[in-house]
């Protein structure tokens, strides 16, 4: 269940969690970052690193075209060098909602050397400082100091704040042009491209009026594009994040945004993961869309080539957490994961048509309105929706669909196929078998051993406070001082639900895959699951642990957290992949 278990970093905009060697990436791991073609060279774009940083200014805040904030800001340039930068930072988004005073002051070459944040996120006060030197960072939140080290020179950047995107993308040097890279506190990459240039005029200047030109430019990381126009003067004029369909527009360049929406959409176009199948591939990709009540879901489906249809099928379903249909993960280091691609194409590589769809409310799928109230029982409907979408479909056998869920995905398998007694098989991959509230104590025990700065005591009295805070939300108790992310409708049902009730009414074969080093869900839960099962009645129950798999079902050494961004490896292993596609084949066979 990704939205516990990962502590995000998603840039600019949403705070959502997305779940979850030196190895080759899988062929089809396309890069995400695309450079304006060689044949039609650009003309050349000022620098963006200039005096035209400094001034007041103001970003207007939008999703799926409605006003959700507004951040006020001015940088001055002191006599001395450098830049000084201050904002006022109001978003009200669900999952990002903050209301920070912030300030940052950085060198002549826009390198960071102190920032400071006051007011709330996710409705909890937070007052922080960082102070950043020769590679040391002295980091002081809510009163509590921790030290660091960090690249020397790199860029800073807060979730969800505007003004400080300038500052990074002063450090591209548009002289050179190309992709280029951007280390950013305090271990990630990120990379930076100029695509193009548009030439437009603002909705309502009268004829005759000269147009504006516009330089686009494409940051990256990992799997998040986040497009921005600049002016003739370097100064970014309009944001864009075309996976959650968000915009931040100076309000003196608002009348701009119209104009150039087709532009956007084009570039939007040119970053957008790519999804067909690799040349010479065993199976061919098609583009689809799934109605699951009144929510569009777009996925890709991947169908043989080879073999006589109808196909087998199966239904992928990601953990917690919004997230695209190749389940990747934000994180330095991890920029090349897509787990549910690498199983997809193996999977039809060998027979099994695959469908795999981006979650409600992100990537090309609607519905972003809706996460405030929805619940994992909501995305088990958008499941049975795409296994309702498939049994139309003449080149789909309709008796041979199976689910593969991992992590929260693991959870909702069980729960669609234990309704549905012509669902095939299911395939539970760090499926939790324990209620959400003690899975979030193992959780919270597991760090907080692990913490050398705690005296016994201090252990003893965080874990019963984190007890009674969990209590709290589920029992109904006063949780306005919680934060909003513990507010919604989907963690108190979270903490409530207990997965072993219901697989217990699973009457399929079942595969249970764990990595022995995973700290998110203990692997002692797929013995509880396998054991439920059986005992239940079910006599085709299958459970493999791998030794050294973490929750994303990579290499790992411990299985923190802490080591995402450095594993050796950002795919599947082969053993994994092969043993659940031929459990999968032998499961489908007519």
């Amino acid at each position: 269940m990704k939205y516990l278990f990962w502590v995000g970093v998603c840039l600019f905009l949403i705070v959502l969690a997305v779940n979850l060697s030196a190895q080759t990436p899988p062929a089809t791991a396309k890069t995400e970052l695309k450079t304006a073609p060689t044949q039609a060279p650009m003309p050349p774009a000022p620098p963006l690193l200039s005096p035209a940083l400094c001034g007041k200014g103001a970003y207007t805040l939008l999703m799926n075209g409605q006003s959700v904030g507004r951040e006020a800001f001015e940088v001055k340039c002191p006599a001395t060098g450098g830049f000084s930068a201050a904002a006022h930072t109001d978003l009200h988004i669900p999952g990002a909602t903050i209301d920070m005073q912030t300030a940052i002051e950085l060198d002549a070459s826009a390198i960071p050397s102190r920032f400071t944040a006051k007011g709330t996120t996710l409705g909890v006060a937070t007052e922080q400082e960082v102070i950043l030197k020769d590679g040391k960072a002295k980091i002081t939140m809510n009163g509590t100091p921790k030290e660091m080290t960090y690249p020397t020179g790199a860029s800073f950047l807060a979730p969800n704040l505007f003004y400080l995107i300038p500052f990074i993308a002063a450090r591209y040097d548009t002289a050179k042009g190309g992709t280029q890279d951007i280390a950013v506190f305090p271990t990630f990459t990120m990379k930076m491209v100029r695509l193009g240039r548009n030439v437009v005029q603002a909705a309502g200047i009268v004829s005759g009026a000269p147009p504006e030109a516009f330089d686009r430019y494409n940051l990256q990381f990992g799997p998040i594009s986040t497009l921005f126009w600049t002016d003739s003067k370097g100064r970014i004029a309009i944001i864009s994040v075309p996976m959650q369909n968000f915009f931040a527009v100076r309000e003196d360049y608002s009348g701009y945004l119209e104009p150039l929406r087709a532009a956007m959409a084009s570039a939007a176009k040119a970053v957008e993961p790519d999804y067909s199948a690799p040349p010479d591939a065993a199976f061919k990709a098609e583009e689809v869309t799934v109605k699951s009540k009144d929510i569009t879901l777009a996925g890709t489906l991947l169908l043989p080539k080879s073999g006589k249809a109808p196909f087998p099928c199966a239904v992928m379903i990601t953990g917690s957490g919004q997230q695209t249909r190749d389940e990747p993960i934000p994180i330095a280091g991890l920029e090349k994961y897509r787990p549910f691609r690498q199983i997809a194409e193996t999977l039809a590589a060998h027979g099994v048509a695959v469908l795999r769809v981006d979650d409600r409310g992100i990537g090309k799928s609607t519905g972003f309105d809706t996460l405030v109230k929805v619940t994992t029982f909501d995305f088990a409907d958008d499941t049975r929706a795409q296994v309702a979408y498939l049994r139309t479909r003449k080149d789909i056998d309709a008796k041979r669909i199976a689910l593969i869920g991992h992590s929260e995905g693991g959870v909702i398998a069980p729960l669609v196929a234990s309704a549905d007694p012509k669902i095939s098989a299911i395939v539970i991959m760090a499926g939790s078998a324990k209620t959400g509230e003690d899975v979030v104590m193992d959780q919270t025990a597991d760090l907080i051993d692990r913490n050398p700065t705690l005296t016994a005591e201090e252990k003893a009295q965080a874990l019963a406070q984190q007890k009674a805070y969990l209590e709290t939300i589920r029992t109904g108790g006063d949780i306005t001082k919680l934060p909003d992310t513990v507010k919604n409708a989907w963690y108190k049902a979270f903490l409530i639900y207990d997965p072993l009730p219901t697989i217990r009414k699973v009457h399929q074969p079942i595969l249970i895959l764990q990595g022995a080093l995973d700290r998110q869900v203990t692997a002692d839960q797929a013995t509880m699951l396998e054991k439920a099962a059986r005992e239940a009645g079910n006599k085709d129950v299958t459970a493999m642990v791998f030794p050294d798999l973490n929750h994303l079902f990579l290499k790992a050494k411990t299985g923190s957290f802490n080591e995402y961004s450095s594993l050796s490896s950002t795919a599947i292993p082969d053993d994994v992949l092969e043993r659940m596609s031929a459990w999968l084949q032998e499961r489908l066979e007519k």
